[in-house]
């Protein structure tokens, strides 16, 4: 057999033949990178306990009041609940309710994201590590705000006020879909 050229041995390469196949070995890391890099995107179904450190118990509210006249303010929100910085940057996905802070016409583009219906509006704020602020892109229809959703995105635990309460997460990257719990 002659000598190869450099040429000829790129000839041969790039032919339907290789001279060296990809071991199945190889085929099997390619795909566990490709599934971990896909893995890595999906985001982490969390429930609200895990917004919570281990550890820290809210303080009760005085619900005395708000008993006994629905019209006097809610009793006021325990500002000092810490956040579980380990989720700072975090994609995640949780269930909850939306209350609006801003809206145009029928949509809303900024809302606080709780665990039940009416925290904020009906009953006194739940602590900050149980409200998540969101800014979206693309407006919810106003509609949306009665019923159960599910809001995937990047968590950030950064404090935010608003009129309604002070929040310990908010959230970049939104998006909303109706759930029925």
């Amino acid at each position: 057999m002659q000598d190869e050229t450099p040429r000829m041995s790129a000839q041969r390469q790039h032919g339907r033949r290789l001279k060296h196949p990809p071991t199945m070995a190889t085929l099997i890391l390619v795909a566990l990178l490709a599934s971990a890099a896909s893995l890595a995107n999906t985001p982490r179904e969390v429930g609200w306990q895990e917004l919570i450190p281990a550890g820290w118990t809210p303080s009760q509210p005085d619900l005395s009041q708000f008993f006994h006249d629905p019209s006097a303010p809610a009793a006021p929100q325990d500002t000092s609940a810490p956040v579980v910085e380990s989720l700072h940057d975090t994609s995640i996905s949780i269930r909850g309710f939306v209350v609006p802070l801003e809206w145009e016409q029928d949509a809303i583009s900024e809302f606080l994201f709780v665990p039940w219906f009416g925290a904020c509006l009906h009953f006194p704020p739940p602590p900050p590590n149980q409200i998540i602020r969101v800014h979206m892109e693309r407006s919810l229809p106003e509609v949306e705000m009665f019923h159960p959703q599910i809001l995937t995105g990047r968590l950030l635990t950064e404090r935010s006020d608003s009129d309604l309460a002070v929040a310990g997460y908010q959230m970049v990257g939104a998006q909303t879909r109706r759930t029925t719990r």
